[in-house]
Formats: structure tokens, C-alpha cells, sequence
């Protein structure tokens, strides 16, 4: 069984990740994105594993959201689900 995902080469930039969705993003990336960063974050061993996961109101985000954190928790991430909020509410 692999672990590789392979992106649209427009979506992964230095300081954030962005695209349409069902064009260049899908729950595949959203997924393979929480499972690596997840992974990434045990594997360090600093500090605690818990990351809290918010979204916004677009119609797509539910379902990026139910992707992203099924990914951390594969990762090994103990998820709080925050729900709908604004951007700011997370930094």
C-alpha cells in the first residue's frame, strides 16, 4: 500500500494552499494534506498532538473539512472541530 499523493502543481505555494475546487483541490488533497502534516507534527514529538480545525462558509468546506481531519487523525492528530468562524479565529 503507497502513502503518495500527487498535487496540481498550482496548488501547494510557499506560504499557503490554494485552488478551485473539483479543479485543482479535492478531499484527496485536503486528506493527503492533514495525513502528512499530521505525521509530520508526531514525528517532531513537541509538544502536545491536538489541532483545533475551523472552516468557512462556502458550500465545499464541510467536506474539505470532514477530509482534512480524517487525514490528521491517520497522521495521529487528536482533532478539535471548531465549526463555521472566520479566518482569524484560528491564527
Amino acid at each position: 500500500m503507497t502513502n503518495s499523493h500527487t498535487f496540481n502543481s498550482t496548488v501547494l505555494r510557499e506560504y499557503d494552499i490554494r485552488g478551485v475546487i473539483g479543479e485543482t483541490l479535492g478531499e484527496q488533497d485536503a486528506h493527503a494534506i492533514g495525513r502528512a502534516f499530521g505525521t509530520i507534527i508526531c514525528r517532531a514529538g513537541e509538544g502536545g498532538k491536538k489541532i483545533c480545525v475551523g472552516r468557512d462558509g462556502r458550500l465545499s468546506s464541510p467536506e474539505m473539512e470532514a477530509a482534512l481531519i480524517d487525514g490528521l487523525a491517520k497522521g495521529g492528530i487528536d482533532v478539535v472541530r471548531v465549526g463555521l468562524g472566520p479566518t482569524p479565529m484560528l491564527y
